[in-house]
């Protein structure tokens, strides 16, 4: 079935009830596998051929027009698993919000602006190994709890809005309430974060800051985190350059005494017909409570991109992250599926490849996206 009888078909089905009566509704998704040959960096256990499904999806959203510049918007994104037969869907963003003069509101679970500003500038942003939340997302260190929070995620039980584009230039204020913290179930946490982002012609830059209450020990804290990114092009848009900078802020409690980390990176791609030469490094900084120095990583990827159409892809990457003795930061950042740990003896690859090993991975990969 084509795209426009799928769209068709699924937007008949929608359209049937009340609330999707006047909406103009549209479906979208894509289909995303790869190949991988991993090596954790352990002495045993330590390599594997895979097949992972890298946040492949389906999507519809819906808009109607309420009059008087108002519009009525809807949307939800399912995480389908495609590399075995078990049932695997996920909530991506979904929402029910209103658009206008002055801006968008949506309520839901939505990506936040500090997400969308690391995003920007990450060459292997769509689930490729060696992106950049692999070291970015959150701490892996096996001298304190290594998921107090992460920066790179969707906000649950928010509210979100977005000022209009003015000349390339928008803010985003998103607000979590009751956010489970990933590190403790045992209390609810709330986390807000504020953004602005300008994108025109061959510039754009990005910058963030997101606040999350944290549960340490027995007390509630919070966690501080900014970001800064941009990316330039030049040579009729086929060279382009991207940087990243983050600091997060750890309360008392961590390692005793206040901490920050801080990661930067950089990165290039050249576009050559339908090719996409590009690599990227990223140094996460060992904590500044940490005066041994071992809690830091570096990060580095590099691949070539090879548009079949405007819609297909495919491409191979080649990553290793190269841990201290006390991290554990991993290849993978969210949404590439990884090795069943009971199974393979292998540590996870998406939460931590073990303390002071450096894994390293190669992958092939096609997506399609419709």
């Amino acid at each position: 079935m084509n795209k426009k009888l799928l769209t068709l078909a699924i937007g008949a089905a929608l359209t049937s009830a009340p609330m999707f009566a006047n909406a103009a509704v549209t479906v979208y998704g894509a289909a995303h596998l790869s190949v991988d040959v991993l090596d954790n960096g352990a002495a045993t256990n330590s390599s594997l051929t895979t097949l992972s499904s890298n946040s492949s999806f389906i999507g519809f959203k819906a808009e109607e027009d309420l009059g008087g510049g108002m519009k009525g918007l809807a949307g939800a994104e399912w995480q389908v698993a495609m590399d075995n037969s078990a049932i695997g869907i996920l909530n991506r963003n979904v929402f029910v919000g209103l658009g206008g003069g002055f801006g968008t509101v949506r309520l839901g679970n939505y990506d936040d602006v500090m997400k969308q500003v690391g995003r920007s500038v990450d060459l292997f942003m769509n689930e490729q190994l060696g992106e950049s939340r692999a070291v970015t997302r959150q701490n892996y260190v096996t001298t304190a709890p290594g998921a107090l929070s992460a920066w790179d995620e969707r906000l649950a039980n928010s509210i979100n809005y977005e000022t209009p584009d003015m000349a390339g230039f928008k803010v985003t204020v998103n607000y979590g309430m009751a956010n489970t913290n990933a590190a403790s179930t045992a209390e609810d946490v709330t986390a807000y974060a504020i953004g602005a982002q300008y994108a025109a012609g061959p510039m754009y830059f990005g910058l963030a800051y997101k606040s999350s209450e944290i549960d340490v020990g027995t007390t509630k804290q919070t966690v501080d985190a900014y970001r800064l990114s941009a990316s330039f092009k030049i040579l009729n848009d086929a060279l382009r350059f991207v940087g990243f900078y983050q600091s997060v802020s750890y309360p008392v409690g961590y390692f005793g005494i206040t901490t920050d980390q801080a990661t930067y990176g950089v990165g290039a791609s050249y576009k050559i017909g339908n090719g996409l030469i590009k690599a990227q490094y990223y140094v996460v900084d060992s904590f500044s409570a940490d005066t041994s120095g071992t809690t830091g990583a570096n990060l580095m990827a590099i691949g070539y991109d090879h548009s079949l159409s405007k819609t297909t892809t495919v491409y191979a990457t080649y990553a290793k992250v190269t841990n201290d003795l006390n991290s554990s930061f991993s290849l993978i950042g969210a949404g590439h599926s990884n090795p069943n740990d009971a199974t393979t003896g292998m540590p996870n690859l998406q939460t931590g490849a073990g303390s002071g090993n450096d894994p390293s991975g190669f992958s092939i990969g096609m997506k399609v996206a419709f």
